[in-house]
């Protein structure tokens, strides 16, 4: 009976460690399921629209990113832009016609200015649920 209490006091110790640990694990999103971003992508700054990544590149200052959204989930590029101003991102212009429809805003990160342009186009192969961004780091 001695050695069950024991072993059940270890085991809540353990449990109680674990819950602590897992509470302190960094505040970093989690990476969307698809291709994988580079890794030096700030994808805790720049939060994309739901959906599966199909292309990523490039590396700091300059990524680019294609998203298809999720068709549930509505219009992915106003979600898209929604969830940079939600973020606190600045929209700077607009390009609204029928043959493309983009967005550019900026944010300051620490130091320096991140800016997003977050783009449709009409002739992309998944029409209205494939989002393209384009990310610069400037300062």
């Amino acid at each position: 009976m001695r050695n069950f209490r024991r072993l059940l006091l270890v085991a809540l110790i353990v449990m109680c460690i674990g819950s602590v640990l897992a509470a302190c694990g960094d505040d970093k999103q989690a990476a969307p399921p698809g291709v994988a971003l580079p890794g030096d992508f700030p994808l805790s700054d720049v939060p994309l629209v739901d959906g599966n990544v199909l292309t990523a590149s490039g590396e700091s200052p300059k990524w680019q990113v294609t998203v298809q959204g999720k068709a549930a989930d509505g219009n992915a590029f106003t979600n898209a832009v929604s969830k940079l101003t939600d973020a606190g991102y600045q929209e700077s212009s607009r390009v609204d016609d029928p043959q493309s429809r983009s967005v550019l805003l900026s944010k300051d990160v620490g130091d320096k200015q991140l800016w997003v342009n977050v783009g449709l186009s009409a002739n992309a192969s998944s029409g209205a649920s494939t989002v393209i961004y384009q990310i610069s780091r400037a300062g």
